[in-house]
């Protein structure tokens, strides 16, 4: 059975996001560039909200500057990074590191781009498919 953290690390929780806003932009390419933009707003606000360090939001922020550069099908992530496949509890845990987050922010705008964040999330990971899916007291993977 797999073990699903109540509080994600941030550090997860950010690596998480910059999958994702590359994901966005590998996939769709210049199209995407401002379907990332929230993906990249949040990985700002995870970095301040949670008091990591600059050089994390560095690592971040490059990469998804660099995928904008990249034609559409060529991602800087390895292919084992990009397209990880997410259940359930996975989602689960992404929305509510994100909703443990937006608590963190002090300001409403950040707290509803977090809130959006999550929402998009949840949407394109699936994650209504998934409760529909499980059903009343359903416990499927």
């Amino acid at each position: 059975m797999t073990k699903y953290e109540r509080h994600p690390a941030p550090e997860k929780l950010l690596r998480q996001i910059t999958t994702e806003a590359v994901n966005l932009l590998a996939l769709g390419g210049p199209d995407n560039i401002k379907a990332a933009a929230l993906p990249e707003v949040g990985v700002a606000l995870i970095v301040k909200a949670w008091g990591l360090p600059q050089e994390d939001l560095d690592a971040s922020a490059t990469l998804i500057q660099e995928q904008k550069k990249l034609v559409s099908g060529e991602a800087t992530l390895p292919d084992d990074r990009l397209l990880e496949p997410y259940d359930g509890g996975m989602i689960a845990e992404l929305v509510w590191g994100l909703f443990e987050t937006a608590v963190r922010l002090d300001g409403t705008d950040e707290r509803k781009a977090i809130h959006r964040l999550a929402l998009l999330m949840a949407d394109a990971l699936d994650f209504d498919e998934w409760i529909e899916e499980s059903g009343p007291g359903g416990t499927q993977n």
